[in-house]
């Protein structure tokens, strides 16, 4: 190139910026130069941290996003609603009040099974839970037909340490269904129901009637409405029936 003094022309590369300076360039020109190219550099850098910072923000607010959506991926379903246990069924309200007391609970498939029949363990358990009753550590089953490995065990030694609960010829019987009458003998026996000197009528028993004095009892409480009627006092209770026997005892608004 005329005129001007040969040079090596050295070109300077990085994150998009081109700087080209001459080898025999006065120390001012390099100075000028490096500090041009450390400036470039530095906004560079600056517009990188941005851009990065900008990538978490949006990283984040997905995470966020996909965080809500497992949590709540529907609608919360109505607290202690079961698949068939409708509104206008006839113990839906009792049943529901139950729940939220954690007395009863419904099975692995959301259902409640209303009217099979409740078992003596299944009542056992229910009673220990509202009743928040605890026996002592070394208080062992006498029932000789239920082990430790029985799912009930502990509300059924529970039942027995209290004699909520005697059953028969040694055994709780856990497994059998708890007959109308037996219903009343333990509602008398965990809650504080009023007695009465009035003799209820039934039209299938009578005052000789073993248990007759628990029936009336729940009679006088308004807990059983089949006076004048047949209490049927050896056909089994249901789920939903015994739901509504307890929620009764429990909340006198709910006796009709």
């Amino acid at each position: 190139m005329r005129g001007l003094r040969k040079s090596v022309l050295i070109c300077c590369l990085g994150a998009g910026l081109v700087g080209c300076q001459s080898v025999d360039a006065s120390k001012e020109e390099v100075v000028a130069s490096a500090e041009w190219v450390e400036s470039e550099t530095n906004k560079v850098q600056s517009n990188a941290n941005t851009l990065d910072d900008r990538i978490k923000k949006i990283e984040n607010d997905i995470n966020e996003i996909k965080g809500n959506e497992s949590t709540n991926p529907q609608p919360t379903p109505e607290p202690g609603l079961f698949t068939d246990v409708p509104k206008k069924f006839f113990a839906y309200d009792e049943i529901l009040f139950l729940v939220d007391r954690d007395v009863i609970r419904g099975y692995p498939d959301h259902s409640f099974r209303p009217n099979q029949t409740i078992t003596r363990a299944q009542t056992a358990s229910m009673l220990v839970r509202e009743l928040g009753l605890t026996a002592p550590d070394d208080y062992e089953l006498k029932a000789t037909d239920v082990s430790k490995n029985h799912d009930a065990y502990e509300p059924l030694r529970v039942v027995e340490y209290h004699r909520l609960m005697t059953g028969r010829d040694g055994k709780l019987l856990p497994g059998e269904g708890l007959k109308r009458s037996q219903m009343a003998v333990l509602l008398d026996r965990a809650f504080d129901l009023a007695t009465s000197d009035q003799t209820y009528v039934f039209t299938d028993i009578d005052s000789s009637y073993p248990n007759f004095d628990q029936i009336n009892t729940i009679a006088h409480n308004r807990i059983t409405t089949e006076i004048n009627k047949a209490f049927r006092p050896n056909e089994t209770t249901t789920r939903a029936q015994f739901s509504l026997f307890l929620a009764r005892a429990i909340h006198e608004p709910f006796r009709p």
